[in-house]
């Protein structure tokens, strides 16, 4: 890809002296390149279907996912337990290529399958403890394109960033801590969406 296609966002953090930023590739894989591996995603993980508890009611999670790195390791977030299962050579030849791209260390991965526009992910920051104090989590998009939201936690400014099929974004460090984000349902939309967030965690936990 053209490197000049890439596309730096900057964000407020805790005062109006402190910054962060968005790097945003909107066409990080080619067309074919893109189609090839939404199939084998589809295809090729074993997805989950989830449930979480709201309220004494047990309610399915509006997708499905899966979590990959070292087995011995699991991952928790909103009262759900993820074990690791070791990447597959597909997915970590896209982990180093990611990896490489954006010149940070990843060794997770949430996986998540949005199958149509019912399918979606609420608020929320990618902030675990297991993920250090300053995360960085690139975000790899495949499917049909779907706005990824902002809001900023103190002055609820927001953002709204189209990724199309094929993108990659990375958030850099402090944005976990003063920024949520989400996907929101989509009326009508059949298309489906498959998301990597690679994410680097220490090697013990």
């Amino acid at each position: 890809m053209d490197l000049f296609d890439q596309q730096v966002i900057p964000v407020s953090l805790g005062s109006e002296e402190a910054s962060g930023e968005i790097i945003f590739w909107p066409n990080w894989l080619s067309g074919p390149e893109a189609d090839q591996l939404l199939q084998i995603a589809i295809d090729r993980t074993p997805w989950r279907h989830d449930s979480i508890k709201i309220v004494g009611k047990t309610i399915p999670i509006p997708r499905l996912q899966n979590w990959f790195g070292d087995p011995e390791t699991s991952y928790t977030y909103s009262g759900i337990r993820l074990q690791a299962i070791a990447f597959p050579d597909w997915m970590d030849n896209l982990r180093a290529s990611v990896e490489q791209h954006t010149n940070q260390p990843f060794n997770r991965a949430l996986v998540n399958y949005y199958r149509h526009g019912k399918d979606s992910v609420d608020w929320h920051a990618d902030d675990e403890v297991e993920l250090g104090p300053a995360p960085v989590i690139a975000s790899l998009s495949l499917g049909v394109e779907r706005v990824f939201q902002l809001r900023h936690n103190q002055t609820k400014e927001r953002l709204s960033i189209p990724l199309p099929h094929g993108s990659l974004l990375l958030m850099g460090p402090g944005i976990q801590a003063y920024w949520q984000h989400r996907l929101a349902k989509v009326a009508d939309l059949q298309e489906p969406r498959v998301n990597f967030t690679f994410r680097y965690m220490e090697t013990e936990r």
